[in-house]
């Protein structure tokens, strides 16, 4: 069982350069490879504040673009199937299939069925594989109030398990990959900072004081004027007048 996490999830700084043992060990935000050894969306930061996030390729990711999820929920709106007292960090979810520990970093709603304020939010640090149909999950904090069979759960995928590039207007644009990653391979994603990503406009001259870009479906960016309601990619942090392949400051998650 996996009452905590069981791979390092602390937030590394400059000077812990991520190790992974795949023939040079110290490849940093270069690392390329097929086993896991961090939480998916462990953050690391360097000196002048670039932050960036380890992540799972489902599919081919590549550096001068984006890279992004729309898992669904693992488990829609589902009665809980065994009651649990206030103070548990083990629940019981419906939920086949799943393998120790996956479920690690993810989030959860808890509803209660009695229509009060005690609908809450939870994590989830670790799961036993799947016993029959369902799974037992183990949460950050204890319960803090009851849950009985008449209450639901819905819970999420980790944001950063399955990222893939892919043309598709329903993906979150998590940041641009450090390294091409193939389908299964774990490496680091910038999410925050000075970065170059590929534009996708054929002609890139922003107007006068338009400096903000956005993110079009085929994983590349665009300026505001081209992509208005597009989730925004970051900011123009050259002085030039072209937005055609510049230098951003990345703005996607701190």
């Amino acid at each position: 069982m996996s009452k905590i996490f069981t791979r390092p999830n602390r937030p590394l700084d400059w000077a812990a350069t991520p190790h992974d043992f795949s023939g040079d060990n110290a490849l940093g935000y270069y690392t390329a490879e097929a086993v896991q050894r961090y939480v998916y969306g462990t953050r690391w930061t360097t000196w002048d504040g670039r932050v960036y996030k380890y992540y799972n390729a489902v599919s081919a990711c590549y550096s001068y673009h984006g890279a992004g999820a729309a898992e669904p929920a693992c488990l829609g709106y589902t009665a809980a199937p065994v009651a649990h007292a206030a103070g548990t960090r083990a629940i019981t979810a419906t939920l086949a299939s799943r393998s120790e520990d996956d479920l690690a970093g993810t989030a959860m709603i808890i509803y209660d069925a009695s229509g009060t304020d005690a609908n809450f939010n939870a994590f989830i640090v670790g799961n036993d594989a799947t016993s029959g149909s369902t799974t037992t999950c183990y949460l950050e904090f204890p319960l803090p109030v009851a849950i009985t069979t008449s209450d639901a759960y819905e819970i999420f995928e980790n944001p950063y398990r399955e990222l893939q590039e892919a043309t598709n207007s329903y993906l979150f644009w998590h940041g641009v990959p450090m390294k091409n990653l193939t389908a299964a391979q774990k490496g680091w994603i910038q999410t925050w900072g000075p970065s170059i990503v590929s534009s996708g406009e054929s002609v890139g001259s922003p107007s006068a004081d338009t400096r903000l870009l956005r993110w079009g479906s085929n994983a590349s960016i665009f300026t505001e004027s081209s992509k208005a309601n597009a989730q925004i990619a970051g900011a123009i942090l050259t002085g030039s007048s072209t937005a055609y392949g510049p230098l951003i400051m990345l703005q996607c998650s701190t």
